[in-house]
């Protein structure tokens, strides 16, 4: 080998060696931190933030609830009214009449 060739090598070696330590050193950092970790304590002001995060989702809650409910309601009405107007139809055309869904009375 000429002396170019090697001292490409070692350079080439070094700069390994150097990533390596970097990269060794980084991750030793990081796992460390993460061990060093300070425990969250709740203080006067937390608590605080909590309870009004508490009351402001049982608010959101009742509201959704309240609304599910109505819609609920509206379409067991709407089910309900077809199958009387369809209930009261078969009963009327057994006569020979027509359901006048208006009045919803017998024509006839």
């Amino acid at each position: 080998m000429n002396k170019n060739t090697t001292k490409a090598a070692l350079s080439m070696t070094s700069m390994t060696k150097k990533l390596s330590l970097a990269a060794t050193f980084l991750v030793a950092i990081a796992m460390s931190s993460s061990s060093f970790a300070h425990q969250f304590d709740v203080d006067a002001q937390g608590e605080q933030a909590i309870k009004e995060h508490q009351q402001l989702l049982s608010q959101y809650m009742a509201s959704a609830e309240q609304e599910y409910v109505s819609e609920l309601n509206q379409d067991f009405n709407k089910q309900l009214e077809t199958a009387e107007n369809k209930f009261l139809d078969e009963k009327c055309e057994q006569r020979g009449m027509d359901f006048d869904t208006q009045s919803e009375v017998c024509d006839g």
